[in-house]
């Protein structure tokens, strides 16, 4: 049954995101719709946002999932993960980071725009992919790098039609997705509901009070 649910979550969000390889400047950036349920009244889900109470409807064709707390040492070559990320004068700035786990690799992959942050301000990306090896004759391209607890890490990031190298820093929100389901929305957990807004899909819930950073 996880698996199950872990397959249906990658099929859910994988025809929401942007093509594979879509770059960021060739496409408007999805709206999310992110905050804490309020309310729950029998295919309505109220989320308080920012903005406002938002209603959702859900039925049988949304797909849950949940995030838990994860660190930068569940970042390692091979792995698949999702960071939504704002340029900078060398490598891109990671603003959060989701670690997908392997049933889930594949999920959304290239680089496109993003909503983050939620308010405005930035133009920021989603860059989805995968870690890459690093290159034994050079430390300049290391997929991971470290000098000590709370370190700044480094990560390129290999997709179908390019690369990216994201810089991760030590107060970077990171969170490791898991199975999950219509149970876990309920008054006081954190979410973001992915479009269309009226009959959203895909609602990602954060367990152990985890706020989902996407």
């Amino acid at each position: 049954m996880k698996l199950q649910s872990i397959g249906s979550a990658a099929v859910a969000l994988g025809v929401l995101l942007a093509p594979v390889g879509v770059s960021a400047a060739d496409a408007p950036p999805a709206h999310h719709i992110r905050g804490t349920v309020s309310a729950v009244h029998g295919d309505t889900v109220t989320i308080t946002t920012a903005d406002g109470p938002v209603t959702v409807t859900v039925g049988p064709q949304t797909h849950y999932a949940g995030v838990v707390p994860a660190s930068a040492d569940d970042i390692t070559p091979g792995t698949f993960i999702g960071t939504a990320n704002v340029e900078g004068t060398g490598p891109a700035r990671a603003l959060e980071v989701v670690v997908f786990p392997k049933a889930m690799a594949g999920t959304g992959e290239g680089d496109y725009p993003w909503d983050l942050p939620a308010g405005g301000g930035h133009h920021s990306s989603m860059t989805n992919g995968t870690v890459a090896e690093p290159k034994q004759s050079s430390m300049t391209n290391a997929t991971v790098t470290s000098v000590g607890a709370g370190a700044m890490k480094t990560v390129k990031l290999a997709y179908k039609g390019g690369t990216k190298t994201v810089a991760i820093g030590p107060d970077v929100p990171i969170v490791r997705v898991v199975p999950g389901d219509r149970t876990l929305v309920k008054p006081g957990a954190h979410v973001v509901a992915f479009p269309p807004i009226g009959a959203s899909p895909f609602i990602v819930i954060g367990e152990q009070g985890t706020m989902p950073p996407m």
